[in-house]
């Protein structure tokens, strides 16, 4: 999409619920950045109307729209054709172009991008099956990267490779000394969620949580042992900035935006 000469960009987010996103505050910084006027809102959608409402947003005038849980394996659907390095079968990002509606994911071009700015290292353990666990899977797969999932029901998994039983990761953990395990399920959401690891088995492991709720006690309590943890604030802010290029031409800078927000 080109630059806009005239008038203002309406971009924002579709998910349900939507009790707490970073996004319009990074895409604050972004228009801020560029010298450009928009706005992005947040656009909660039950269930039972999500196709229909997502459509009418976008022939309503909105010009771009990301899309979050619970809904990105189903965004798809609407989609006139998806646009991808990969064959991640989940949509996050949309656009309308010439009467056709783009879809695009920019959570592998985010992660990529994570694992090096912040110098992630193999092996990787994913723990998850849905739409960020496959955007990471693809990611890892698309650079070569050693990667295994972990899921309840590696039998519907979606992804490039195989996934293994939840109950195997603990064994798979005992006989590797190191590597990156992701959080990239819904866990961590609320304060009292437990995870399906003992605390000594992310010893000397960097654990990267993609969710950023602030009150996870799990993951708040291996900050206080010699652990790296890291939290998804970089990538969302990475996969952020990869839709606001798709929307508007222009590459926001993302370390300041990162400094800006105070994200290490």
């Amino acid at each position: 999409m080109d630059e806009k000469t005239t008038g203002m960009y309406r971009f924002g987010l579709v998910g349900w619920p939507l009790s707490m996103s970073l996004s319009p505050r990074v895409h604050a910084l972004f228009f801020r950045y560029g010298g450009i006027a928009g706005e992005y809102g947040l656009y909660p959608v039950p269930p039972e109307d999500f196709e229909e409402r997502l459509s009418m947003l976008l022939e309503e005038g909105i010009d771009g729209l990301n899309v979050t849980c619970p809904y990105k394996m189903r965004a798809a659907s609407v989609c006139g054709r998806i646009v991808s390095d990969t064959a991640v079968p989940v949509v996050n990002t949309l656009l309308r172009r010439e009467g056709v509606i783009l879809g695009f994911n920019t959570d592998v071009t985010g992660f990529r991008k994570m694992r090096y700015g912040m110098s992630l290292c193999e092996p990787f353990f994913v723990v998850g099956s849905g739409g960020a666990a496959l955007a990471v899977d693809g990611a890892l797969r698309l650079e070569g990267s050693e990667c295994t999932v972990f899921c309840r029901e590696p039998g519907k998994w979606k992804g490039f490779g195989p996934a293994m039983d939840l109950e195997s990761l603990e064994a798979v953990l005992r006989k590797n000394a190191a590597g990156t395990v992701v959080n990239a399920t819904t866990l961590g959401w609320f304060d009292d969620d437990p995870f399906p690891l003992k605390p000594d088995l992310l010893r000397n492991r960097t654990f990267v949580d993609l969710n950023y709720n602030p009150g996870w006690k799990f993951r708040n309590d291996l900050r206080g042992t010699s652990e790296r943890v890291l939290t998804g604030e970089a990538m969302l802010v990475y996969q952020a900035a990869e839709a606001f290029r798709l929307w508007t031409g222009i590459r926001p800078d993302v370390r300041r935006c990162l400094a800006d927000l105070e994200i290490r």
